[in-house]
């Protein structure tokens, strides 16, 4: 069982991300949400919520799973698109500036030995539905009378809205 938390473009340098990702990897849970406020790196924090949420996507798709039984699988660092910018730069010359950004990707396993019940498929088990019987399909008369009636009322509008106009004019 695994489950995936993703941020997307952050605004730190993949290579400064990859610092703290390679410091709680293959960490338990509780020790990395003990470890993380201690980093002095600005992309601490970044870690901490998203481990965060990845442990919340858990306890909400499973049943039997608690914080402590999870392990940090792993933590993927990709690069995202940089922001081009000119600093100005003496003689009325510019240097380019490049603003770059990161993709993260958690993911979390469960210990050995611990059961995790997915509450999709005990929601399908109690929602059966017998598909052996056909319902027949609707017949092509009741589309035309719904019709005709739809075009009555409208006639019926447009004879009220000339009966207003003419009560105007008086």
């Amino acid at each position: 069982m695994e489950v995936k938390a993703k941020l997307k473009n952050i605004r730190i340098s993949s290579k400064k991300m990859r610092l703290v990702a390679d410091a709680i990897r293959g960490l338990a849970v509780p020790s990395v949400l003990d470890k993380l406020p201690i980093i002095n790196k600005k992309s601490a924090p970044v870690f901490e919520k998203l481990v965060k949420s990845a442990v919340a996507n858990v306890i909400d798709r499973f049943d039997g799973v608690k914080e402590e039984d999870l392990i940090v699988k792993t933590v993927l660092v990709n690069k995202a698109t940089d922001l081009k910018r000119w600093k100005p730069a003496a003689f009325g010359r510019a240097h380019p500036l490049r603003k770059r950004g990161s993709h993260v990707e958690l993911t979390l396993t469960v210990k050995e030995g611990v059961k995790a019940i997915p509450r999709d498929k005990k929601q399908a088990e109690v929602e059966t539905v017998d598909l052996t019987k056909k319902d027949k399909p609707a017949e092509k008369k009741t589309t035309k009378k719904i019709t005709e009636k739809v075009t009555e009322k409208k006639k019926e509008v447009k004879v009220i809205k000339k009966d207003k106009v003419k009560e105007d004019k008086k």
